[in-house]
């Protein structure tokens, strides 16, 4: 029997709209009267997870920044493991022309591009993905621009940074070079992004770590997703793995099972299927 499912956000709870459906939201209603708890694993932050939650009065906890830290429903952090300053500088030395940094911390996100690099990459369309269809200036209002000596003042804690670029051959260096070192987990999201944290943040780590405090074994757990980094979470041995029928063919292959797309309520199909009783 299924107690737990986890569901990656972009691209697998969210519709091509960026919003949770009508019959999804009242699936996983259906799911969590029937007894199954819900988890949401995404790449974003905890605010820009909750706001599309709050929008369906989905009440739940959020693994959030690739499972960089997780918080219950109400955001007090119940694990988070950020990266070192020497972990981000080893990033930086990486970095190319034209290349975008931005940071998850606790204090919301900031990046170290100017405003006319953001807007650039905006234009060129490195930021599409997060863009969702909206103005450079609602992008805009989500960071605070800084600069590279303030990052290391002292009081930021960096969870997650994602590394943008229109030349896959310049990412492909960066993923190269880190992946020489342990300490990192570098994923991505879209073929624009590599999306770094500590090796010890990961959505299937702390997906694991979840399930063990709320006494949940292994074979009770479904997990869904579209993305390389959902690949920790679905190649675990869950009772249930599913990819999205427009997911990346990396989290198809990996995982054991397909679903439908986003566009077809594929969480909410997978629920109804697997999980709610016939």
């Amino acid at each position: 029997m299924i107690r737990l499912v986890a569901s990656d956000m972009d691209g697998t709870l969210l519709g091509q709209d960026g919003r949770i459906s009508d019959r999804t939201a009242q699936t996983i209603r259906q799911m969590r009267a029937s007894g199954c708890e819900f988890v949401v694993c995404t790449g974003r932050g905890y605010e820009d997870a909750r706001r599309p939650l709050e929008e369906q009065a989905i009440d739940c906890d959020v693994i959030c920044m690739n499972g960089a830290k997780v918080c219950d429903r109400t955001g007090n952090a119940i694990f988070k493991q950020e990266l070192s300053y020497e972990q981000v500088r080893a990033v930086l030395t990486c970095r190319e022309a034209g290349m975008l940094f931005d940071f998850m911390t606790n204090e919301g996100s900031v990046t170290i591009s100017t405003r006319e690099e953001f807007r650039r990459g905006f234009e060129e369309g490195i930021l599409l993905p997060m863009a969702g269809g909206i103005s450079f200036e609602i992008i805009e209002s989500k960071f605070r621009f800084i600069s590279e000596s303030e990052l290391f003042a002292g009081d930021l804690e960096i969870f997650k940074m994602s590394v943008m670029s229109r030349e896959e051959d310049a990412l492909m260096r960066v993923r190269k070079k880190l992946l020489k070192d342990p300490s990192f987990a570098v994923v991505s999201s879209d073929e624009t992004n590599l999306e770094i944290t500590n090796s010890s943040a990961q959505k299937g780590i702390a997906l694991l770590k979840y399930a063990q405090s709320h006494g949940i074994q292994l074979r009770e757990i479904l997990a869904v997703g579209d993305s390389e980094n959902d690949r920790s979470m679905l190649e675990l041995p869950l009772g249930y793995t599913l990819a999205m029928a427009n997911g990346m063919e990396l989290a198809k292959k990996t995982a054991r099972c397909q679903t439908r797309s986003n566009a077809e309520d594929g969480v909410a199909y997978a629920i109804e299927t697997l999980v709610l009783p016939s």
